[in-house]
């Protein structure tokens, strides 16, 4: 259950964390507004900047969470990725209070919690609700996500969506960074191995979407979890296309092409690829996937639990 709204009558001496993307020259404005916001509640407020290294970020998250209640996230999948991983590694992951201002380019997290407007969490009254991640292990390595891990295809699309179309196209880089990889050459697509068997991409999902608002796990629910793996079997041009469509009905389920299943545990990847997380990448397969064992805590609208509650 969730835990009461809490309301700017509550903030008092709370110590509130609020992480950004620098390279954002909207996020470095939210975040200056966010510190008023929270400093006229007599809150006691961090501003931490990212940097060009995520272990440094993570390192200095894990430092300056140390008696926080809240840390705000301004930024996309991959910030929320560095904050969940250093709350979880500075055990804070149970007394923090995860708050997420989108201002990514694909936005997975906050579109799976409806969470659309910059200054929603200075508006409504908000309550915060226990939420599962991922978990990921690796032969040397391991990490917690919050959206998705993949190989292959998901790989293929970032390299497809450089930070210059990110920019210029914003969230519209993922469907053009998708039609180069339908309609470009066939050659210079992964293949990971499945058994005797290749796959264009393979992916485990915790929340409902991946890439940017692709419906790909439509029964996930983030407080009772479910993991999701979809595996795209190397197949014709015009195969894929079909598929596609019918994942952008929200069929993902129903595709024949496409291998769908559900479960706590799975194989994911080979030793040939790497592996993304959350839209970064991270390590090199195979790995294995399964629901973390820790939990997080997370904000959301007050609003949008009692409209769960009553659905």
């Amino acid at each position: 259950m969730p835990e009461r709204p809490n309301s700017e009558r509550t903030e008092a001496k709370r110590k509130v964390v609020i992480y950004y993307n620098q390279l954002s020259q909207r996020a470095r404005r939210l975040a200056n507004r966010y510190q008023t916001f929270f400093v006229s509640g007599a809150c006691d407020v961090t501003l931490l900047p990212s940097s060009a290294s995520s272990v440094r970020d993570q390192t200095q998250l894990m430092q300056v969470s140390e008696r926080a209640q809240e840390c705000v996230v301004i930024g996309g999948d991959g910030s929320i990725n560095i904050v969940v991983n250093a709350l979880v590694q500075a055990e804070r992951h149970r007394q923090v209070a995860l708050t997420v201002i989108p201002v990514g380019t694909g936005n997975d997290f906050a579109r799976d919690h409806n969470l659309k407007r910059w200054n929603w969490r200075m508006k409504a009254e908000f309550a915060t609700q226990v939420e599962a991640v991922g978990y990921v292990q690796s032969n040397d390595q391991s990490r917690y996500f919050v959206n998705h891990v993949g190989t292959g295809l998901s790989v293929d699309l970032m390299r497809l969506q450089p930070h210059w179309l990110k920019q210029s196209a914003g969230h519209l880089s993922y469907l053009i960074a998708l039609a180069r990889y339908l309609f470009g050459s066939m050659t210079s697509r992964s293949r990971v191995r499945r058994g005797n068997y290749w796959d264009d991409g393979q992916f485990v999902a915790l929340g409902r979407y991946i890439g940017g608002g692709f419906l790909v796990h439509p029964q996930a629910d983030r407080r009772s979890a479910m993991l999701a793996r979809i595996r795209v079997p190397k197949m014709p041009r015009w195969r894929q296309v079909k598929a596609l469509l019918n994942v952008l009905r929200g069929r993902i389920e129903t595709t024949a092409s496409i291998d769908f299943e559900r479960g706590n545990k799975f194989q994911l990847g080979d030793t040939e690829h790497v592996l993304e997380l959350d839209g970064d990448i991270y390590f090199q397969g195979p790995a294995t996937v399964s629901i973390a064992t820790v939990t997080i805590l997370v904000s959301v609208p007050f609003f949008e639990i009692t409209k769960g509650d009553n659905s």
